[in-house]
């Protein structure tokens, strides 16, 4: 998936002015969330995975120096807003989200999987109404739980904290990511895969910027 991705023309909208430390050095301040396996995640103390790739690349081409700053989830946008950072790594483009910052084009497009415990067993998708699940506070899963009839939605600022309730069976499913799933059915073996969750949000990840940026222009990935 990975190589097939990096070789496609993605337009990205990148942000040109306002960052810098000095008069020598152009400095991108970059935030994100480093629990998304395989998107962007931590190898000790290093952060990695594809978007980080993705970002990373079309910044060091402009010739930018990259500091990147890992935080919460709900802390995202606040520090965009708020002028900590200058750009995010990427988050689903929503009409919602759209309404405090500004997105690039969308340099990937995945799929919302629910998964269960092998020992309180769900057969399909259409079986999570009046279900206790688990999401991560203020994702596009959130969003998706939320429009499931009856559903229980419990939030949490992780998704490690969802998976230990759903392997202790306080909950009883979770939506995640169908890349990021793979990660956490492949280190506990008590959970599966139920089912795909129609999305009807805007699909995909994008970068993010702070609301109406005036010096703006579309830079293609691979030069």
């Amino acid at each position: 998936m990975k190589k097939v991705l990096l070789v496609l023309t993605i337009l990205l909208i990148v942000l040109l002015g306002g960052c810098g430390s000095s008069k020598n050095e152009k400095v991108i301040r970059i935030g994100g969330n480093a629990e998304y396996k395989p998107y962007e995640y931590l190898e000790g103390n290093k952060v990695t995975g594809f978007s980080i790739d993705v970002v990373f690349k079309i910044f060091e081409n402009l010739g930018y120096k990259i500091e990147y700053t890992n935080m919460s989830f709900e802390g995202l946008i606040p520090a965009l807003e708020t002028g900590k950072v200058d750009i995010l790594t990427g988050l689903t483009p929503t009409d919602e989200r759209k309404k405090f910052v500004d997105f690039s084009e969308k340099y990937y497009v995945g799929r919302q999987i629910a998964i269960a415990n092998k020992s309180n067993p769900i057969e399909k998708v259409e079986d999570l109404k009046n279900k206790k699940i688990g999401v991560q506070l203020g994702t596009l899963q959130e969003t998706l739980a939320k429009q499931i009839e009856g559903a229980d939605v419990v939030l949490y600022n992780s998704f490690t904290g969802a998976i230990m309730d759903l392997n202790s069976q306080k909950i009883d499913a979770i939506i995640i990511s169908g890349e990021v799933k793979n990660e956490y059915l492949g280190n506990n073996p008590k959970l599966y895969e139920i089912g795909r969750i129609e999305d009807n949000e805007s699909k995909g990840i994008a970068i993010v910027f702070p609301k109406g940026q005036e010096d703006l222009i579309l830079v293609n990935l691979i030069n």
